[in-house]
């Protein structure tokens, strides 16, 4: 399932990035399953309320939601546009 978001209800959503996985993916364990993490890491960047920029790539093509939303200290707003099908490819390394 990938999740659109529509960029007027933006400021709805949760400022915690984890919780806008939560949305598409259900529960930590499933967000954890894709990322090939532990559920308990995946509950440390809820706490901390950051992804690690690595797998913010593949989060996005996932759920739709862009790259500044779920990691705005590495990406800028309108940096990528996920909505339109073209995925930044950041400036970060992969992993």
């Amino acid at each position: 399932m990938v999740l659109k978001i529509i960029p007027a209800i933006y400021d709805q959503l949760p400022s915690n990035p984890v919780e806008m996985l939560l949305i598409s993916f259900g529960s930590q364990s499933d967000i954890a399953d894709f990322c090939s993490v532990s559920q308990q890491a995946v509950h440390n960047w809820k706490s901390r309320g950051a992804i690690p920029k690595w797998y913010v790539k593949d989060l996005c093509s996932y759920t739709g939601i862009p790259e500044w939303m779920l990691c705005p200290k590495h990406f800028n707003k309108g940096e990528s546009d996920v909505l339109d099908g073209n995925v930044n490819e950041g400036t970060g390394q992969d992993r």
